[in-house]
């Protein structure tokens, strides 16, 4: 494990103006920098200074290529606004030596703080700007944890829950730029991670049983706000709200787009059974629902496999008898309402590779239409070496990667024609009950959106 160390970086006014404009605030700049001591795609932790007193942001920096003589590229991303922060405020509280260390690291250029310094530093920042102690911990977390492979039982349904957010947001923005982004900030508590074999780059993630914690709750918090439409429409139910083990809202914009996505989950991590993502595109009206199933290693040459169980026989029924309820047609009255396929249930194996933050990637799974799953399920799918049914990369071909499957939604080639609200929301209500975690993603135009 990595010991908690970081650099204080000066910018002048000018680089400030050109480096951070009100477009790119929050997102990310680049410069080239002096850093002979810093290990290449190692991800830091930096203070930045635009006025020569003040701290003004707290950031990642990850030092890239040389550019020049004694210079590498270093790119600055994930930016969280201290709102410039004295630094003879942060140097009244830090103890005697230490402050002399921080005034001397914190002068013309900056440079690397010593480890007690930088913890002392931190802690003064949290002191400070308490409203923003959950971003700086995220922050550091993200230095820490980076390098390892999380795993457990918490890390399977995170890693599920990782990849319906990050399909959403695929799906949402027609390209993997605003999931890279969103994924690539996400860290779990430090406290939650525990074990770290530095042989193997392992980690173990443990939750405790009582704390209320998803994806989405380690992702940065501009994203984050308290109640959504969604969430009243659909989840306020008698009595439901009580029993809700967790419950997270996040709000994505693009132009007059609005992707908001509510996550709820009736168990602890511990005993959450998957995770199911409903996107529901309002411009469309189309639903599409995928389920998230684990796939287990079997060795190198075969690779990663699923063996279907009685869950989910049970989940298919499930599917055929809500389908029959809703009566889904498929007649066409409007463009917008044409679809290749109006089945809109599928299922995505994902290879259980276990967890890692800083990362921007989607795991190469399968999604599998619920028609083409019943095939695999029947007397004519794939079997196993004693005849079971097994369902693996190379005898189950009719699969969508990760790009077709979110291109199909974004443009609306794939899901249900459902114009009514209220048989979302009994699809909802019914998941609940599974034991599942539930990830619910509406897409709307606020353009269009009628008062």
């Amino acid at each position: 494990m990595a010991k908690p160390v970081g650099l204080i970086i000066h910018f002048d006014e000018e680089q400030r103006n050109d480096l951070l404009n009100e477009e790119r605030r929050g997102s990310r700049f680049s410069d080239a920098l002096s850093v002979h001591d810093w290990e290449m795609k190692k991800i830091q932790v930096v203070l930045l200074s635009f006025t020569g007193n003040t701290i003004d942001f707290i950031a990642l920096a990850t030092k890239g290529n040389r550019v020049a003589t004694a210079k590498s590229r270093v790119e600055f991303s994930d930016l969280v606004d201290l709102s410039s922060i004295p630094l003879k405020e942060v140097e009244s509280l830090l103890s005697p030596n230490t402050k002399l260390h921080f005034m001397k690291s914190s002068t013309g250029r900056g440079g690397r703080l010593p480890e007690k310094t930088w913890l002392e530093a931190i802690q003064a920042l949290k002191e400070i700007r308490p409203n923003l102690v959950k971003e700086i911990e995220r922050l550091i977390s993200l230095t820490v944890v980076s390098r390892y492979r999380l795993t457990g039982e918490a890390s399977e349904v995170l890693a599920q829950e990782r990849e319906a957010l990050g399909a959403a947001l695929d799906i949402f923005s027609g390209n993997n730029e605003l999931r890279k982004e969103v994924l690539k900030s996400w860290a779990p508590k430090l406290d939650d991670v525990e074990n770290y074999d530095d042989d193997a780059m392992e980690a173990d993630l443990s939750i405790p049983t009582d704390s209320p914690i998803s994806f989405l709750s380690g992702i940065p918090e501009r994203y984050i706000q308290e109640e959504s439409a969604i969430q009243h429409d659909l989840y306020n139910w008698e009595g439901e709200r009580a029993t809700l083990h967790n419950m997270g809202v996040s709000v994505f914009e693009q132009g007059n787009r609005v992707l908001e996505v509510v996550y709820a989950n009736k168990n602890s991590l511990e005993h959450t059974l998957g995770v199911d993502l409903i996107y529901y595109n309002k411009s469309f009206h189309s639903f599409v629902l995928v389920q998230y199933k684990v796939m287990r290693e079997k060795d190198e040459l075969e690779g990663f496999y699923y063996r279907p169980d009685e869950q989910l026989d049970n989940e298919v029924a499930r599917i055929d008898e809500f389908q029959k309820k809703v009566k889904i047609s498929t007649d066409v009255s409007c463009h917008s309402g044409f679809r290749l396929n109006y089945d809109g249930f599928l299922y995505k194996l994902v290879p259980n590779k276990g967890l890692q933050a800083a990362t921007e990637k989607l795991i190469a799974g399968m999604y599998i239409t619920n028609s083409y799953m019943k095939f695999l399920l029947g007397e004519n799918g794939p079997k196993g070496e004693r005849g079971g049914r097994i369902i693996n990369f190379k005898n189950s071909p009719r699969y969508l990667t990760n790009t077709e499957f979110s291109g199909m939604v974004n443009r609306g080639w794939i899901g249900t024609s459902l114009n009514q609200s209220d048989s979302l929301a009994q699809l909802i209500s019914e998941f609940l009950q599974t034991g599942r975690a539930l990830m619910v993603a509406v897409e709307e135009d606020t353009a269009n959106k009628q008062s």
